[in-house]
């Protein structure tokens, strides 16, 4: 904000230079206005509708014409200029004066034949004044039509005013539309403009080569211009001092500045367009230049030493493009600079001792950048600094106390560093200071015990540090705090029971990842708090059990030690959008009084407690997420779920649940997580009822059930979310609102042999069907997964071919097919999946000879262990014509006995092939389990295997070496 008021401050300066020299005002002596123009301008009030409600009402612009009345001399009405020679009305303003509605064609406006300028700014018109007629008012010099509503069309008779010198029709809230001839004649053909403003109005035109010479001030800001700059003529205008032609979709590079006016260029304004190159060494050559901004175009290279030259520039920004080098120690040459914005460059190097000549800055940001090294003391001397960002540089070493002559600062960021060290005592001097952001950095050691001086501070990150020791009271004292975050720390000791009667009430604290102790204070569920995080901590319990939780909207608790039942207070919270209370030791049943946040709640997450009984029929019906993993409920899945249609994750593993599969899941839209694992469904799937069933699924987990039958060839066929690869896709990752961070899903899956318990990412795509008793093939139509990530069919009954159209999952990480009774060759099209890293076809039918090449060279034996007829490459078995016979199998065992076991005995000794320790290791471990009879027979079993096979070796051996 201070930043356009310095450019609005050094603009108005030069158009005040301007209007200085057009007006014709003199005062010699003093008259009465004309009568005729009294009358008309008491009529014009008459046709005035005034709106006191409207935002841009000013209360004292109100009286401009509410004190014009019949006895008085119009000269001395309030917003009328007169002639001081002829009486004649000269100037109008009636800007901000809660105008409203339209000012007709045939006002009485258009009979003031002597007007010059007008002023309607900041009202609430509805077209524009006098439409066509605009043109009777043809001594008009200066218009000002700055958000003055809603007008929607800009008559083309406007270019007829050839004694315009200045007009504004900037800033308009509905975004009206120029005519091109309307806007071209505007550039070119009134020959008086010295001052055109048209920042955010629709001029999506191209623009022109040729401009009216007598242009100084030229604002198209936003407009949608578009063409290339470097064949604009715009750069020899002879009389320009100000261009902003910011956030257009122009073009070209920056012109070499040696034009013959370059010295009274005073502002350049070129942000957010695509123009691209370096910066010429010409910049140096506007000596006159006080503002320069070129944020967020495609510019790169280094930035020339000539811009040292701009001795007078007070501001200056150059963020978001790819300027490299180091530019800091010309910069410090600018001893005039009041901002500078080098911020998400590529910049490197320290700050130079130098840099403490900056005098008269007040912002400076060198944020996201490449700086290194310590923070020089002569910085200290930047005493009028209001906001310092150094924040994601490499600076390093400790944060030096400098900041005690710093009265004026109001925002510190020094995040993302690698500050060491203690926190600065000398940062508690800075009485003004209302942010302070030194998150992600290395700094250690307490926290101050005592700061009382932070009186305006009202956001305080520490986060990601290693601050230790006691928890200080004054992070909970301060006046003006509402929004902490000290989370991932080593804080310790208790929460305060009651803060001092100054506390002005917190809308966000986050203290998550620490040591913290003890109870929840009650009032940290105050009336304003909107987000609390208190996750991760040694927290035993509640302060009181009952509380008043106002406008809590985000509660997250998760790993603690919390227990006993939900109490009412939690049903209490009717405006709460995220409950997480994860990984304590809750326990009781679900209220139902949840149910109650059925228009709010997006997240319930009770994952890894000890709840029981049945899952509630009355849930929140706008839940994005509902996550009861790792609990003790019983019974069926509600079908009342099918009404949260929001839905997109839904985790029930790990409980005790007792139901046939939930297929009229399948009618929910936005469901992309299905995780049922390690319950007590048993029975066939089915087959899906829907048109487009699952139609967003992506992660299908029923592991560790009694799942039964075969699997329909149509099932994957309806799995869209598991098709196409979409990075841009927002994916499954979380639930968010406007108010609050995002929570990221939070699920445990088995990835690559191993269960983990993770945030899921947007591209994670799982099918696991393991430990089920489905038979019967696997069908073809899981090849149209084509991004799918893992894929788990293992310890089941599956029969026949492993389907060649698996290789068509070119996104496979790991594919687990092991304990089934697959037979056949394994396809050699399964070398195309260079991705894949884990693959299990253990224990199965396999024959034949393993495919070569890719992926498949890097897997190590016991991905095919127990299938004695594969050969190849890592095996020892080589393939050919003498290869020994395969042990015998018996296919008909009984499938029970198969699925229940988890392998066979003589699986086990076919695994010799893999390796003797592990399959005695195997079996050792099943004496835990069985009698010892088992484990004799089994041990002599593989001792008369093994002599057998040795036997056959050595005759095959004889056999070739005569041979």
């Amino acid at each position: 904000m201070e930043c356009q008021q310095l450019l609005i401050a050094f603009c108005f300066y030069s158009l005040f230079i301007i209007f200085s020299q057009q007006s014709q005002l003199t005062y010699a002596g003093k008259h009465l206005c004309a009568r005729d123009e009294a009358f008309y301008l008491l009529q014009f009030k008459q046709e005035l509708r005034v709106d006191s409600n409207s935002e841009y009402c000013d209360n004292k612009a109100r009286t401009k014409n509410l004190s014009w009345n019949v006895t008085g001399d119009c000269c001395e009405w309030d917003g009328v200029t007169c002639d001081g020679f002829t009486g004649h009305v000269i100037g109008l303003d009636l800007s901000s004066s809660c105008l409203w509605g339209t000012i007709h064609a045939n006002s009485s406006l258009k009979k003031l034949g002597h007007l010059q300028r007008l002023n309607l700014a900041f009202n609430m018109l509805s077209d524009f004044p006098l439409g066509n007629n605009i043109s009777e008012l043809s001594s008009l010099t200066h218009l000002n039509l700055l958000h003055s509503g809603n007008i929607m069309h800009i008559p083309q008779v406007l270019s007829n005013l050839s004694k315009l010198v200045s007009l504004d029709l900037s800033w308009h809230l509905a975004v009206f539309q120029f005519g091109q001839t309307t806007f071209r004649s505007l550039l070119q053909d009134l020959t008086n403009l010295e001052v055109l403003l048209l920042d955010y109005v629709n001029a999506p035109f191209e623009l022109p080569k040729n401009l009216s010479s007598s242009l100084r001030y030229l604002n198209l800001q936003g407009t949608g211009i578009f063409g290339n700059l470097s064949e604009s003529q715009i750069f020899h205008l002879p009389n320009l001092q100000v261009l902003i032609l910011g956030e257009n979709p122009l073009t070209g590079t920056l012109p070499n500045f040696n034009w013959s006016f370059s010295g009274s260029i005073l502002a350049l304004d070129f942000s957010d367009t695509d123009i691209f190159g370096k910066v010429p060494h010409s910049i140096g050559n506007l000596h006159s230049l006080l503002y320069l901004n070129l944020r967020y175009c495609n510019l790169s290279g280094s930035i020339p030493e000539s811009i040292g030259n701009l001795t007078a520039i007070r501001e200056l920004r150059l963020t978001g493009n790819s300027f490299t080098g180091n530019v800091l120690s010309t910069i410090s040459k600018l001893n005039k600079l009041v901002h500078l914005d080098l911020s998400d460059n590529h910049f490197r190097g320290s700050i130079p001792e130098s840099f403490g000549n900056l005098t008269a800055i007040r912002e400076l940001d060198l944020s996201v950048n490449s700086f290194t090294g310590n923070i020089p003391s002569t910085i200290q001397k930047l005493n009028k600094l209001s906001y310092l960002f150094l924040s994601s540089n490499n600076f390093e070493g400790s944060i030096p106390d400098i900041f005690a002559n710093f009265s004026e600062l109001d925002t510190l960021d020094f995040q993302s560093n690698n500050f060491t060290g203690p926190f600065p005592d000398s940062i508690a001097t800075l009485t003004r200071l209302e942010l302070l952001y030194l998150q992600n950095n290395s700094l250690t050691g307490p926290l101050p015990s005592n700061i009382s001086r932070f009186q305006e501070l009202q956001i305080l990150d520490l986060s990601f540090n290693y601050f230790t020791g006691a928890t200080p009271p004054w992070l909970f004292h301060l006046p003006s705090l509402f929004s902490l975050n000290v989370q991932h720390n080593q804080l310790t000791g208790k929460l305060p029971n009651e803060l001092k009667s100054n506390y002005v009430e917190y809308s966000n604290i986050d203290l998550s990842y620490n040591k913290l102790q003890g109870e929840i204070p009650d009032w940290m569920f105050s009336t304003s708090m909107g987000r609390l995080d208190l996750s991760h901590n040694f927290l035993t319990g509640f302060e009181k059990q009952v509380w008043h939780s106002g406008f809590l909207q985000y509660l997250n608790l998760e790993n603690n030690f919390l227990q006993g039942p939900l109490h009412q207070s939690f049903c209490d919270m009717i405006y709460l959008e995220f409950l997480i209370l994860a990984q304590n030791h809750f326990s009781g049943s679900i209220p139902g009084c949840l149910g109650n946040f059925s228009s709010s709640i997006l997240v319930l997450d009770l994952r890894i407690n000890n709840f029981h009984g049945e899952i509630p029929t009355f849930l929140p019906t706008g839940l994005q997420y509902l996550g009861l993993y790792g609990n003790q409920f019983r019974g069926q899945v509600p079908r009342s779920l099918v009404n949260c249609t929001s839905l997109e994750a839904l985790d029930l593993g790990n409980n005790k649940l007792n139901d046939t599969f939930p297929i009229w899941l399948e009618k929910l839209p936005n469901l992309q997580v299905l995780i049922l694992k390690s319950n007590l469904f048993h029975s066939s799937i089915g087959d899906l009822e829907s048109e487009f069933p699952f139609p967003e699924l992506r992660i299908f987990d029923l592991s560790f059930n009694g799942f039964t039958g075969t699997l329909s060839s149509n099932l994957f066929k309806s799995f869209r979310g598991m098709m196409d690869v979409d990075e841009e896709k927002p994916g499954i990752t979380r639930a968010t609102n406007r108010t609050h961070r995002d929570y990221l899903y939070h699920v445990s899956l088995v990835i690559k042999g191993n269960e983990f318990d993770m945030r899921i990412t947007s591209i994670m795509t799982s099918v696991d069907l393991s430990s089920n008793r489905f038979e019967g093939d696997i069908p073809n139509s899981i090849g149209s997964l084509r991004s799918l990530v893992l894929l788990n069919l293992s310890h089941n009954s599956f029969r026949g071919h492993i389907p060649a159209e698996i290789a068509k999952l070119h996104e496979l990480e790991a594919l687990d097919l092991s304990w089934n009774r697959l037979i056949g060759e394994i396809p050699g099209q399964l070398s195309s999946l260079t991705f894949l890293e884990v693959l299990n076809l253990s224990y199965n039918h396999l024959a034949g000879r393993i495919p070569i090449g890719k992926q498949f060279n890097t897997f190590p034996n016991d991905s095919y262990c127990g299938n004695p007829d594969v050969c190849g490459f890592p095996l020892s078995k080589e393939c050919g014509n003498n290869n020994e016979s395969p042990l015998e199998h018996d296919d008909d065992d009984d499938d029970d006995s198969f699925f229940m076991s988890g392998f066979t005995w003589e699986a086990v000794v076919i695994g010799y092939g893999c390796g003797m320790i592990f399959g005695l290791l195997i079996g050792g471990l099943m004496f835990l389990f069985e009698k010892p009879k088992w484990y004799v027979n089994f041990a002599e079993d593989i001792a008369q295997q093994i002599a057998a096979k040795k036997r056959r070796r050595q005759k095959k051996r004889r056999g070739l070496r005569m041979n």
